[in-house]
């Protein structure tokens, strides 16, 4: 074999590969080059399930690489900027982290810092019947029932007192999230939050004072609070209102006696009286009524003429 012609054909060989395998690089890293964005932003985002009312520490938190044209507002890049933030709503793992999600910073862990300006957390005991079997989640919405003597109509009514009412909490509960893979769920509860207005807190503390106040479930799609009349226990019992059994007391008595007939006057007399004084005659004149006719005796007539005679 002819070594002189051998080697630059093997030499040709091998620089064929090598500038093969160089485009083949070049070529896997352009296209990355051109798939992977060159505006990358760092966010802070939630490295587990959190729960509303949880002070946020490092170890709830890392941070993730996403485009800027794609960050939404109120990000934070740095995880100490959220040391000891407290959050307010459910945040799952690889979500990232909003200002709208935290409460006002300096706001306490726990149920007060899901409480909004305005409101107040009343809790009320409930059992099965009274909340609805049991299945009140927190961010339910209900009505509040109760049942109370109305002292206008003597009866017992049923009156619905609020409406559209926010759950916040039922038991120690704040999050409706589904709970972990393989995690027991929660006990039952006897008692529930409700997120209230002053007011509406007076209402619940004179509902829960008079009688036991029931609530009922409302549409996730129906907010609106419209009037509801009260049911008295007469109109569910189909009864009619009682007459009056007794007439009042200060009712006029009839009459007893005949009008008496209005007195005829009498009729006046002249009298004509002469006065002497000394040589001197004068007559003075006065009137008087003639007295009232005595009233015959009941006597006979014969008896009567005989009277007169």
């Amino acid at each position: 074999m002819n070594v002189k012609a051998v080697v630059p054909l093997a030499l040709a060989v091998i620089l064929g590969l090598v500038a093969a395998v160089l485009v083949k690089n070049a070529i896997a890293h352009r296209d990355v080059t051109a798939a992977a964005p060159s505006n990358l932003v760092t966010v802070v985002v939630a490295k587990q399930d959190i729960d509303p009312g949880h002070q946020l520490n490092a170890d709830d938190l890392t941070v993730s690489k996403v485009p800027a044209d794609a960050a939404p507002g109120q990000v934070f890049s740095d995880p100490n900027q959220l040391n000891g933030r407290v959050t307010t709503t459910v945040l799952v793992k690889g979500q990232t982290i909003l200002e709208t999600l935290l409460a006002p910073a300096g706001s306490g862990a726990g149920l007060q810092a899901l409480i909004p300006p305005g409101m107040r957390a009343f809790t009320i005991d409930v059992n099965d019947s009274s909340s609805v079997g049991g299945m009140l989640t927190p961010g339910c919405r209900v009505d509040v029932l109760t049942a109370i003597h109305d002292s206008k109509v003597d009866n017992i009514v049923a009156r619905t007192v609020l409406q559209n009412i926010k759950v916040t909490a039922v038991g120690r509960v704040v999050s409706n999230a589904p709970p972990q893979p393989g995690a027991p769920p929660p006990p039952p509860s006897n008692n529930v939050t409700l997120l209230l207005t002053p007011q509406q807190a007076q209402i619940m503390e004179l509902t829960t004072l008079m009688s036991r106040p029931w609530l009922v479930l409302r549409s996730t799609r129906d907010n609106a609070a419209e009037p509801v009349d009260s049911t008295s226990l007469t109109e569910l019992r189909g009864d009619s209102p009682s007459a009056p059994t007794t007439e009042p007391s200060f009712a006029a008595a009839a009459p007893t006696t005949e009008p008496v007939a209005e007195a005829t006057p009498s009729p006046l007399i002249k009298h004509v009286v002469q006065v002497l004084h000394g040589d001197t005659e004068s007559d003075v004149t006065f009137v008087s009524h003639a007295p009232a006719p005595t009233p015959a005796p009941e006597t006979a007539g014969t008896d009567t003429q005989n009277a007169f005679q």
